[in-house]
């Protein structure tokens, strides 16, 4: 009899091991492993809009900056017209 309490209590622990251990890879598959990939892969995205932004940057640059034309309005003492109403 003390030995079928001994490997009633090996199986219960081997059964607790194994519960556990697939828990754990539950978890692991299930939560951490999408949370790593979504994270490198946002890493990735931020790095390359990174890049394409001083790649902008670096052709602003290069590129001759193209002079604003000012307009000057010269007042003229002629452009009044006197409004007279028809009746």
């Amino acid at each position: 009899m003390p030995q079928t309490n001994y490997l009633c209590c090996v199986m219960l622990k081997i059964l607790f091991w194994l519960f556990l251990i697939g828990l754990i890879y539950r978890v692991v598959f299930s939560y951490l492993l999408p949370i790593l990939r979504m994270t490198s892969a946002a890493t990735g995205q931020v790095r390359h809009m990174q890049e394409q932004m001083k790649e902008m940057e670096r052709r602003m640059r290069e590129q001759p900056q193209p002079q604003p034309k000012t307009t000057r309005r010269v007042n003229k003492d002629g452009d009044y017209i006197d409004y007279e109403e028809v009746a």
